[in-house]
């Protein structure tokens, strides 16, 4: 029974001096560090461009020579744009046109043409406000699957003052199609041209150049010259946007025909480039319309 006891009072002594902490104020707990979550990173159409162009390019040059020198393989030849919808004919403004044409009157001895070819794609509009931003002109050879897909495009050209001109419907060679086929291309294209703009060109770029008298005969049925070029700036095969720039700018003279590719990203990021170092040699970009207002319809056209 003793035992009992003391070991009761001992239990009972114990209680008694041992501190029970009191539980912690909000302002006493020690403040964890938050972790750092990064913000995802969105790319731009025009980087996601870029990007494509860097993997094209690079697989480009894995291929053999051989394949390399195919224009299937060199970049010409894009799948066709799908269309999206019914474009309209809207009537463009004609002021800046009209300004266009009288650099043509006046002093065109210094101009030169800088042509794009393929689009017109997703980074056209940003060429486009490159050029007005720049006070420049240039023309465009545009597809008809694509000039479906972007009506508005081509308007806005039509009404800053560039050349909308015809580049068939489907990219093929038309000096080995019949004559029949050629006429088609070119009709092809000339109806999408105007379904956007309301205007029928006067421009016609056969594909990769590859024309004949087949060619000329249709070009001159359907009332369009041929817009070759005299400056290839082979910007399909190095995409590097201070490469492009010096192969339009260096050997340049006035009345050349500078041929490029709106549909490349590092071409697109070339254009202010391009249009100063023009400039800095005496050279003013137009369309082709303003270096050649009057052109014969079927003739070939390098230069003025």
């Amino acid at each position: 029974m003793r035992r009992i006891l003391l070991r009761s009072v001992a239990a009972l002594t114990l209680a008694a001096t041992v501190t029970v902490p009191q539980q912690a104020t909000a302002q006493e707990l020690p403040t964890l560090p938050q972790p750092s979550i990064p913000q995802p990173t969105i790319p731009t159409v025009q980087d996601m461009r870029r990007e494509v162009d860097r993997i094209e390019y690079e697989a480009y040059k894995a291929l053999p020579k051989e394949l390399q020198d195919n224009p299937v393989f060199a970049g010409s030849s894009r799948p066709a744009a799908t269309q999206s919808g019914k474009p309209r004919a809207d009537k463009p403004d004609q002021a800046d046109k009209a300004k266009s044409q009288s650099i043509a009157d006046d002093t065109c001895s210094n101009c030169v043409a800088i042509t794009y070819d393929d689009g017109p794609d997703a980074l056209t509009g940003q060429l486009l406000d490159t050029l007005k931003a720049k006070d420049a002109h240039a023309s465009f050879m545009v597809l008809a699957p694509h000039a479906y897909a972007h009506p508005e495009l081509l308007r806005r050209m039509e009404a800053e003052g560039h050349t909308v001109g015809n580049h068939t419907d489907t990219h093929r060679e038309l000096n080995k199609l019949p004559a029949n086929d050629v006429d088609a291309e070119i009709k092809s294209g000339t109806a999408a041209i105007k379904a956007a703009t309301g205007e029928t060109p006067r421009w016609l770029r056969p594909p990769y150049g590859a024309t004949n008298q087949t060619v000329a005969h249709a070009a001159k049925n359907n009332g369009q010259a041929q817009a070759l070029w005299s400056i290839d700036t082979l910007d399909w095969k190095d995409r590097n946007s201070d490469h492009i720039c010096a192969a339009a700018v260096d050997g340049t003279q006035a009345g050349d025909i500078i041929l490029m590719h709106d549909i490349h990203a590092t071409t697109v990021d070339a254009a202010p480039c391009v249009i100063d170092g023009l400039r800095a040699k005496g050279l003013e970009p137009v369309s082709l319309d303003t270096l050649i207002p009057n052109p014969e319809p079927g003739r070939q056209y390098l230069s003025r």
